[in-house]
């Protein structure tokens, strides 16, 4: 993907494999320093550059999304990342094993990058 004076977006898939309904879910991202985050998803909130989403009730095998958007004028050159991480969840997680998540892109200038 190239982005050209335009936000990068980043989608948090959620998956829920089950074997019961989670009841509430909570999801941790950490944002480059100094990226302050936008056009967040309902159930997102930032402070400083973390961003933690809130789901509640997703049943079995369904995945929900929830997604933040940082503007490219207060990314740094180079390469950025956005890791995502389980926070906590009711029921507890039985596979904590696939419980994060990270996306990386390249910034080339404060109009261009590419993931």
């Amino acid at each position: 993907m190239l982005c050209s004076r335009a936000p990068i977006g980043y989608t948090l898939p959620v998956d829920n494999a089950g074997p019961t309904k989670a009841a509430s879910a909570k999801f941790t991202a950490t944002l480059p320093a100094g990226a302050s985050a936008t056009g967040l998803s309902p159930g997102c909130t930032t402070t400083g550059n973390t961003g933690v989403c809130a789901f509640a009730n997703i049943p079995a095998s369904t995945t929900v999304t929830a997604s933040i958007k940082l503007p490219l004028s207060q990314l740094s050159l180079g390469q950025i990342r956005v890791q995502a991480a389980r926070t906590t969840s009711s029921p507890t997680d039985p596979d904590p094993s696939n419980d994060t998540s990270s996306a990386s892109c390249t910034v080339i200038s404060f109009l261009l990058a590419t993931c």
